[in-house]
């Protein structure tokens, strides 16, 4: 390793790129004090790590930037590359490469940049590479003005990581005080760990208290929720009522004002014939005269009507504008509402995951069990090797023993060891047919004991499948359940916010209102104070209709479906006099014992033979016997057909006498004028007690469904139950199984060991006979 080059910009003096080239051999710089000598030594020493500015004769490291000049701009950076010749086996950089090039770069605004061969890297790599190589920023290779007296004065701590750093040893002494830096860190994270559990299980109670408060606090917010989903329906019901009842008295009021205008125009038209007539008849001037001034209190009075009106149609689209402001806000809250719904069910789905995860977990820990079953059916094999190796070592203990007692039993007299010997060995090969014969026994048992574990482990797979089944029809039956009861508590919504407006009278007038709070509170009274009749409820509170015709009897009843039916004309002034003293507006009212069924006409009679005809509209209405005269005096003259078409056809056939409504609410009155257009599919007074009974019967079947899936539900846990519990069972018995297949097989293995062994024994008692 040598040094090939360095390069230097904008490094003290050194402003422009200037490269200095070292060749083999010794490389001198000359030069008067001043010139830049000591600059390339810095340079060597700064790029090849030195932080500290005043080793490189500076105050700052701003300083070693090039400062600039009378001709010259100052630098913004600083930048030194050195390279070295990588190629000698003996001393090379632990760095891949022929040569390994090193550069520092720093800016004026304080930032360093390191590279190793043109790639990124730290300070402290280029400090580790050169380290034990005495040519880092702390090595021995370059020393400057002054360095070896300082050198010798050091202290021995000083001179001695100099030597160390000579002999190649510092690198190590670095990685060891970086060890034990971390070592220590490392203590001190598991002392902070060690505090941090003992603070979190004492918290781990209020947390449980907490965790209790915060499910309660969920349950409050979703009952608020569905009071907030209720009292918005509510709302948006009685603005929508408000809002029609706003454009309908526009269209009144726009309706008088046109007929007063018809009306203006039809007097000055008579008022301008008039006067031609007094013209040409002087005799019946003052006649005239007088008739005009009539005619002009009239048109005055008419003036004054059509003012009410502006006024009245001022106030309206004040209501309109009003309305529309309520109804944008209503939109969004319920767009905040929809959000809302939609976050609780991404919540919902990340708990079904979450749930997913655990019963991944439950598998995986159940797998985990059966891998420790299997170890310890080998530790149990290991067990029983091992036992048969103390088994085997006793053996050659015995058989020493016996050998030494026949030795010893050797020294009487032959004859005596001959006998002895035999009557050994006879013995022994007793102990072998014995033990011959309880190995085979042990080794069978065994035998049937693995042939049982088995059995037993095909048993817990196939739970362990099973178990995985039925959680996936679980998880499938949770989400049903899920769906279905979002449908339930949205269907129980709707019908108790439909429920709540029936009760409060919202879409009707405020005088209706009225009417039927003072009723419900025995404020309606006669002029006497006496109590009156019965007051029924608005028409459509005492009829009901299929839901087919539902759209064509709220066009041909319109207001009429608002209007009070009472028992009695006194029932009628009564109220009507409540209404004038609370001053609550007007209401029309139906007393039974006025109302008059209408009759067939001769042309109702030939639209029934029309193509498309449904039926007389008060026929089709569903009502008790007492209100059937009210339903006949609105409805008895009106026929429903199935279309306009056919609607049509029928009004020209019978000269346009008769009023037709259709299914899809267009009307075509008596004498030929057509009423029609789009129909708001919204619910209406007639139609709700009909949304109710079809939102109860919805009800109803989701809330029998959500039965049915809970039984299907318990009956899927409780069969989880069965099979966890068989399953375990089996997971215990072929533990058991197990350990005392291990058991036989080790006393096998023990048996066979000590047959081996005495049959060893007698093998060595004959060939001692034989030598005897």
């Amino acid at each position: 390793m040598y040094l090939k080059s360095l390069e230097l910009q904008g490094f003290k003096s050194f402003p422009d790129k200037t490269k200095l080239i070292f060749e083999r051999g010794t490389t001198v710089i000359v030069g008067p004090n001043g010139s830049g000598k000591s600059n390339i030594s810095d340079a060597m020493r700064w790029v090849l790590g030195e932080i500290s500015s005043k080793s490189l004769r500076g105050t700052k490291m701003e300083d070693i930037i090039f400062g600039g000049a009378d001709s010259r701009r100052p630098m913004g950076f600083a930048e030194v590359s050195v390279t070295f010749d990588n190629t000698d086996e003996g001393n090379k950089l632990d760095y891949p490469g022929d040569e390994v090039t090193v550069t520092r770069r720093y800016y004026r605004a304080g930032e360093s940049e390191y590279y190793i061969n043109r790639r990124a890297c730290r300070l402290r790599d280029i400090y580790e590479l050169f380290m034990n190589t005495g040519v880092g920023r702390d090595g021995y290779s370059i020393i400057g003005q002054g360095k070896i007296a300082e050198i010798i004065s050091r202290k021995s701590d000083e001179r001695r990581s100099i030597f160390e750093d000579a002999s190649g040893i510092a690198k190590y002494r670095h990685r060891k005080n970086e060890t034990e830096r971390k070592l220590k860190t490392t203590e001190e994270n598991m002392t902070r760990v060690t505090d941090i559990f003992a603070e979190v299980e004492s918290q781990v109670l209020p947390l449980e208290k907490e965790a209790e408060r915060a499910k309660k606090a969920i349950e409050l917010h979703e009952t608020k929720k569905k009071v907030d989903v209720q009292l918005w329906l509510f709302d948006s019901e009685r603005l929508r009522v408000d809002i029609e009842k706003a454009e309908e008295s526009f269209r009144n009021s726009t309706l008088d004002l046109r007929l007063a205008e018809e009306a203006i125009a039809d007097y000055n038209a008579q008022s301008d014939r008039l006067f031609e007539e007094s013209q040409a008849n002087t005799a019946a001037a003052e006649e005239v005269l007088e008739r005009i001034r009539a005619l002009e209190k009239e048109n005055y009075e008419r003036d004054n009507q059509y003012s009410v009106a502006n006024t009245k149609i001022a106030n309206t689209r004040e209501r309109i504008e009003v309305s529309q402001r309520t109804v944008q806000e209503k939109e969004r809250v319920l767009t905040a509402e929809t959000a809302e719904g939609d976050r609780r069910r991404a919540e919902l789905a990340v708990l079904q995951d979450s749930r997913n995860e655990l019963e991944a977990a439950h598998t995986k820990q159940a797998e985990g069990a059966q891998e420790l079953a299997n170890r310890a059916l080998t530790l149990a094999g290991e067990i029983a090797t091992a036992l048969a190796d103390v088994s085997e070592r006793e053996t050659e203990v015995a058989d020493i023993t016996v050998r030494r007692k026949v030795l010893e039993n050797n020294k009487v007299t032959d004859s005596d060891k001959n006998e002895i010997m035999t009557a050994e060995i006879a013995e022994y090969r007793k102990i072998s047919e014995g033990l011959l014969a309880q190995c085979t026994e042990k080794e069978k048992t065994a035998a049937a004991y693995q042939a049982q574990v088995d059995e037993a482990a095909a048993k817990v797979a196939a739970h362990d499948l099973k178990l995985k089944e039925l959680a996936e029809e679980l998880r499938l039956l949770g989400e049903d359940e899920a769906d279905y009861k979002v449908q339930s508590d949205i269907a129980r919504q709707r019908m108790e916010a439909f429920r709540a407006m029936e009760e409060h009278f919202e879409g009707y007038s405020n005088s209706v209102r009225y009417v039927m709070d003072a009723y419900a509170n025995g404020k309606i009274t006669d002029r006497d104070g006496r109590k009156c009749g019965k007051i029924y409820g608005p028409l459509s509170k005492v009829i009901s209709v299929d839901k087919k015709y539902v759209v064509a009897m709220e066009t041909a009843l319109g207001a009429n479906l608002q209007h009070i039916v009472v028992e009695d004309e006194s029932v009628a002034k009564a109220a009507i006099f409540a209404l004038k003293k609370a001053e609550q507006g007007r209401a029309t009212f139906f007393p039974l014992s006025s109302m008059r069924a209408l009759t067939v006409t001769a042309e109702m009679e030939e639209a029934a033979d029309c193509r498309g005809y449904v039926g007389i509209a008060s026929e089709l209405v569903n009502c008790e016997d007492k209100f059937r005269d009210v339903v006949s005096s609105l409805l008895g003259r009106t026929v429903v057909f199935e279309d306009l078409d056919t609607a049509t056809e029928m009004a020209k056939k019978t000269k346009f006498r008769v009023k037709v409504v259709t299914l899809d609410g267009q009307v075509i009155n008596a004498g030929g004028s057509f009423t029609g257009g789009s129909v708001k599919q919204r619910a209406g007074v007639l139609s709700r007690s009909g949304q109710i009974e079809e939102l109860g019967e919805k009800l109803k079947v989701f809330t029998a469904k959500l039965e049915e899936l809970a039984a299907e539900r318990a009956a899927l846990e409780k069969e989880i139950k069965t099979r966890t519990d068989e399953r375990d069972d089996e997971a215990n018995r072929q533990g058991l199984l197990a350990a005392l297949q291990g058991g036989e097989a080790g006393e096998a293995a023990q048996l066979r060991a000590k047959l081996e062994a005495n049959e060893a024994l007698i093998g060595k008692l004959n060939a001692d006979f034989e030598i005897l």
